[in-house]
């Protein structure tokens, strides 16, 4: 019996092997020929277009205008934007209007 046994053992070890093999071949074989397909069937080049002409060189549309100069800020009467002596008159309870 204990020859069986070895036999049995030693035959799923060289089996074990062989599938082991067998599915190593199997998965190079598919990479293979599935890179060989890609580089069999490469993409067509990208089909260029013609430059699109601006709609106002075609005269579809009206060139744009420019726009006229941006008028000058008003100058606050305040320099710093912050009037100290006003609040500090209004912190002392002197009347808000200037005297004239």
């Amino acid at each position: 019996m204990p020859s069986q046994v070895a036999f049995r053992v030693v035959c799923v070890r060289i089996l074990r092997s062989l599938f082991g093999g067998i599915l190593v071949l199997v998965s190079t074989a598919i990479v293979a020929l599935v890179s060989a397909d890609r580089l069999a069937h490469l993409a067509p080049p990208a089909t260029v277009r013609a430059a699109q002409a601006e709609p106002s060189a075609t005269g579809s549309l009206p060139a744009p205008v420019k726009a006229a100069p941006a008028p000058k800020p008003v100058v606050p009467s305040i320099p710093n934007g912050f009037d100290t002596e006003r609040l500090n008159a209004l912190m002392r309870g002197d009347p808000i209007l200037p005297r004239r």
